[in-house]
C-alpha cells in the first residue's frame, strides 16, 4: 500500500485567500445593524392611548402579543412638567400573565398629560420599545419630549457587537461538536492527534468565551444591566451553557490524560451516541432563547432546532478537521476510514438539515412570497443558496470519495482505485475542495446568527398587512361641509383645514360659514378626535376663539396612524346643533 505524505493545498496561501474574503463578508454581514422590529407588539394599555381619567390610576398596564421579560422591563412615566415621576414600582406581571407589563403610580398625581415610555424583552430574546400618552383631569401636550425616540430600537453597536458574539457561539459550537463527532466516530485512531486536540480545546475556548461575551453584550443590547440579564430567559440559557461547558472541559481533560487504549479503538456507536447526547443538550440552550419559543407549536418547534443545529454542527464542524488535520496527517488507514464515513455522516445530517429547516421555514415565513418580501426572508433565502453551493460541493466530494475509496462500488475500476487509494495531487484537490466548504460554512454561520435578530417573516406580514388597512396619508385637510343644526338660523357651511396632516402636532382651523360663505356667529363650536373603533380617545380638541366663526385649535396631536375622524359639534342655539365628522386619515 502507498504511504501517502503530507500534502499541501496548492501554493502557499491559495486557498487561504478566498477562505480570508469569505471570512469578511460574515463580519461585514454582521456589521450592518439590521432595521429594528419590535417583536412584541403593545396591543392596548390601561388607561388607553390619550384617554382622559378623571383621577390618578392606581397603575398602568400593557398587554402584548406575545410574553415579555419583566426583570429586563423598563417603563417611565414623564409628568406635564417634563420631569420623570417618582415612586413608580419596578415592572411586574399582574396575575402571572406573561403578556402582561404593569407598574404602581403614586397615590395622587396633579392634573395633566402624562407619558408612559416603556422598554421590553421579547419572549425571542429581541428588545422592543415604544410610548403612549394618557391624561388626569384635562389634556395638557402630546407626548414628552425625546419619547418618541425610545421606539427607536435596540442600541447600534450592542446590536453588532451581540451578533459578533453570537456567530462566535455558533462557530464554537460547530468546531467543538463537529471534531468530537469526526474523531469519535469517523476517525477513532484521530484523537490521538494533537491537531484533533487543538481543535477541540479551539472550539470549547471560543464557546466559553463566545457565551461570556454573549451575556455582556446582549445586557447592552437590550439596554438592561447585568442583574437583571443573568434572571432572564436569555441570561438562564447562557448560564447554563457555561455549566455544560464546564462539564465538557472537566470530561476533555480526563479524555486527554487517559488517551485512546488503541490507535483505533471500538465502540464507535457509543462514543458517538455520548457525543450527540452532549451536543444535543448544548444546543438546546440556542433553542430556548430564540424564535422557537416565541408563536405556535413551541413544543415541536424547540426540538426542531435543537436537531437542526446538532445536524449542523456535525457537518460543518468535521469540515476543518478533515482539511486541516486527516488530510495531511499521511495516515492512509485513517483517510480510508474516515474519510467515506464522514461522507455518509455529512449526507444524513444534509437530510436532517433539509426536513428541519423546511419546518423552521414554514413555521417562521409561511409563504414562498415571503422569501422576497420580508427582511427574514430574504436572509433565509440567502443562507437556503450558500447551502445548496454546500451540498453542490458536497456531492463533488462524495464523489471523489466514491471513486477513491469505493463506497458501494460498482465498476472494477472503482475498486482497484479503491485500493491503490489516491496520490498526493488528488488529496490536494481534495483538500482544496474541503478549503472552500470551510469557508462557505463560515458564511452559513454568519447569517444564522443575523437571522436570530430579526423578525420572523411571519410576524413581519402581520404587521404590514395591519398597517395595509390604514389609509394613505391625505395630508392636509382642507373641507367646506354644509350643516343644519335645525330651526330658522340652523344652516350654514363648516370650512375646516388640519394641518399638516401628519403624524405628532397639527393645527385646526374651523369657521362657521352663512349660505353665501360669509362668516357667521354661532353659539358654540367643540371638535375632538377619535378613532371609530373606539381604540383611542375621544382626543379633545382645545378651540379658542379667533374672530366672527373662526376657531383655532394650535396644537392637535395625531398620536399614531389610523382612519382618524376629526368630529365637529356646531351649537346654533340653546336646544339646535349638528354633528359632522371629518375624516383624517393618516398612516
Amino acid at each position: 500500500m502507498m504511504e501517502a505524505k503530507p500534502v499541501a493545498c496548492g501554493p502557499p496561501g491559495a486557498w487561504a485567500r478566498p477562505v480570508s474574503v469569505l471570512m469578511l463578508l460574515v463580519l461585514a454581514l454582521l456589521a450592518v445593524p439590521a432595521k429594528a422590529s419590535a417583536h412584541a407588539t403593545l396591543i392596548d394599555t390601561t388607561p388607553g392611548n390619550w384617554q382622559v381619567v378623571d383621577t390618578t390610576p392606581g397603575q398602568v398596564s400593557m398587554r402584548f402579543n406575545e410574553s415579555v421579560d419583566s426583570g429586563l422591563a423598563d417603563v417611565r412615566v414623564i409628568g406635564p412638567d417634563r420631569g420623570e415621576v417618582a415612586g413608580v414600582s419596578q415592572p411586574r406581571h399582574p396575575q402571572a400573565r406573561q403578556d402582561v407589563l404593569a407598574v404602581t403610580l403614586p397615590g395622587s398625581l396633579p392634573e395633566g398629560t402624562y407619558t408612559v415610555a416603556y422598554r421590553v424583552v421579547s419572549a425571542d430574546s429581541h428588545p422592543a420599545q415604544g410610548a403612549f400618552a394618557f391624561s388626569i383631569g384635562t389634556v395638557t401636550g402630546g407626548l414628552a419630549a425625546g419619547a418618541e425616540a425610545e421606539s427607536a430600537g435596540a442600541n447600534g453597536a450592542g446590536s453588532v457587537s451581540y451578533g459578533i458574539a453570537r456567530w462566535l457561539a455558533f462557530a464554537g459550537l460547530a468546531l467543538l461538536i463537529g471534531t468530537a463527532f469526526f474523531a469519535a466516530v469517523c476517525w477513532p485512531g484521530g484523537s490521538a492527534r494533537v491537531g484533533v486536540t487543538r481543535l477541540l480545546v479551539a472550539g470549547w475556548v471560543t464557546l466559553v468565551v463566545a457565551t461570556v461575551a454573549s451575556f455582556v453584550t446582549y445586557a447592552w443590547y437590550t439596554g438592561g444591566s447585568l442583574g437583571s440579564t443573568l434572571t432572564s430567559r436569555m441570561g438562564l440559557a447562557l448560564g447554563a451553557r457555561l455549566v455544560l461547558l464546564a462539564a465538557i472541559g472537566i470530561g476533555l481533560r480526563y479524555a486527554f490524560r487517559r488517551g485512546p487504549a488503541v490507535e483505533y479503538p471500538r465502540g464507535r456507536a457509543r462514543a458517538g451516541a455520548a457525543v450527540l447526547g452532549t451536543g444535543a443538550v448544548l444546543a438546546a440552550t440556542w433553542s430556548l432563547a430564540n424564535h422557537s419559543v416565541a408563536g405556535a407549536q413551541v413544543a415541536l418547534a424547540v426540538p426542531v432546532d435543537t436537531v437542526h443545529l446538532l445536524a449542523m454542527a456535525v457537518w460543518l464542524g468535521g469540515l476543518p478537521v478533515l482539511m486541516a488535520v486527516l488530510l495531511r496527517s499521511g495516515d492512509v488507514l485513517g483517510m480510508r476510514l474516515a474519510i467515506p464515513r464522514f461522507s455518509r455522516a455529512a449526507l444524513v445530517s444534509v437530510g436532517v438539515l433539509l426536513v428541519t429547516g423546511t419546518y423552521q421555514a414554514w413555521r417562521q415565513v409561511g409563504s414562498l412570497s415571503a422569501l422576497f418580501d420580508t427582511t427574514y426572508g430574504g436572509l433565509l433565502a440567502g443562507k437556503v443558496a450558500v447551502v445548496g453551493v454546500l451540498v453542490g460541493l458536497g456531492v463533488l466530494a462524495r464523489n471523489w470519495v466514491r471513486r477513491h475509496y469505493a463506497i458501494e462500488p460498482v465498476t472494477i475500476i472503482e475498486k482497484r482505485r479503491a485500493r491503490r487509494g489516491p496520490d498526493r495531487r488528488e488529496i490536494s484537490r481534495f483538500r482544496c475542495l474541503v478549503a472552500v466548504e470551510a469557508g462557505l460554512a463560515a458564511v452559513v454561520l454568519g447569517v444564522t446568527a443575523s437571522l436570530v435578530s430579526v423578525e420572523p417573516a411571519r410576524a413581519e406580514l402581520a404587521r404590514e398587512a395591519q398597517a395595509a388597512k390604514l389609509p394613505e396619508r391625505t395630508g392636509p385637510v382642507n373641507v367646506v361641509l354644509p350643516f343644519d343644526a335645525g330651526g330658522k338660523a340652523g344652516k350654514g357651511q363648516l370650512a375646516a383645514t388640519l394641518t399638516p396632516g401628519a403624524l405628532g402636532r397639527n393645527e385646526v382651523h374651523l369657521s362657521a360659514l352663512d349660505g353665501t360663505g360669509m362668516p357667521r356667529d354661532v353659539a358654540e363650536m367643540k371638535a375632538e378626535l377619535v378613532l371609530p373603533d373606539g381604540t383611542v380617545g375621544p382626543i379633545p380638541v382645545q378651540l379658542r376663539f379667533f374672530g366672527r366663526g373662526h376657531y383655532i385649535g394650535p396644537e392637535v396631536v395625531v398620536p399614531m396612524p389610523g382612519q382618524w375622524e376629526l368630529v365637529v359639534t356646531v351649537r346654533t342655539s340653546e336646544v339646535d346643533q349638528d354633528l359632522l365628522r371629518i375624516p383624517v386619515g393618516v398612516r
